[in-house]
């Protein structure tokens, strides 16, 4: 006689496991996506090293030491007013008059303390390779953060200097000074505040906010240029 229990056993649906699979393939690319982009952002800051990057490597003053900076070495760094920069030009190139005329476009801009161009003593054959290059020290990083806004593809150089100041080196690649939308508007904000913060100082030296806070997002767009 059939047992009553293996009618019911056959009846019954027995238990399935879930199986993870669909959601470790969510995990899985979640995780892919997140080191494609960190791959392209390590390339991409690679990339654009290289292309602002001057050859050959200047030749320093005795006494003067230079550090190449990463593109991305300032964006930490919260820019002043562009009358708050002590700013000067040096050619690097054999163009002639180069520094004089972005000189005048860097005057126009705002940049009111700039000093009569000159030649680059780290260049002597006139003979940088690149767009420029942004020297300055530990004093005049803010300084020179305002000035990568206007000069984008110019390579970062830390150097030893102790006092705020910033050189701004035209090389043999430069065209123009022909800032980003952004950019102006973040010079323009600037230079408002300093004219209503008249007698506070002067460049970072000054006591109190040396400048308004510019929204991270307009700095970032300010130098998204292809060099």
């Amino acid at each position: 006689m059939a047992s009553g229990n293996g009618s019911g056993d056959r009846g019954a649906r027995p238990y399935r496991k879930h199986r993870p699979l669909p959601a470790l393939l969510v995990i899985g690319v979640l995780a892919l996506g997140a080191v494609i982009v960190w791959v392209n952002a390590v390339v991409t800051r690679g990339d654009i090293d290289e292309a602002v990057h001057c050859t050959p490597a200047a030749t320093p003053p005795p006494g003067t030491t230079y550090t190449v900076v990463p593109h991305n070495g300032l964006d930490d760094r919260s820019p002043v007013p562009p009358d708050k920069v002590a700013l000067k030009v040096l050619n690097a190139s054999t163009t002639r008059g180069q520094g004089g005329i972005a000189t005048t476009a860097l005057r126009e801009l705002g940049f009111s303390g700039i000093a009569d161009p000159a030649n680059d003593p780290a260049y002597p054959n006139g003979d940088a390779k690149c767009r420029g290059q942004i020297r300055y020290g530990d004093n005049g990083a803010a300084a020179a953060r305002t000035v990568s806004l206007v000069a984008p593809c110019a390579e970062l150089v830390r150097d030893n200097r102790k006092d705020a100041s910033v050189d701004l080196v035209t090389g043999t690649l430069f065209d123009d000074i022909l800032p980003r939308p952004e950019a102006v508007q973040i010079l323009k904000k600037l230079s408002d505040w300093s004219k209503a913060h008249q007698g506070g100082g002067s460049n970072e030296a000054a006591t109190g906010p040396s400048a308004p806070v510019i929204d991270q997002t307009l700095l970032a767009a300010a130098r998204d240029v292809a060099c």
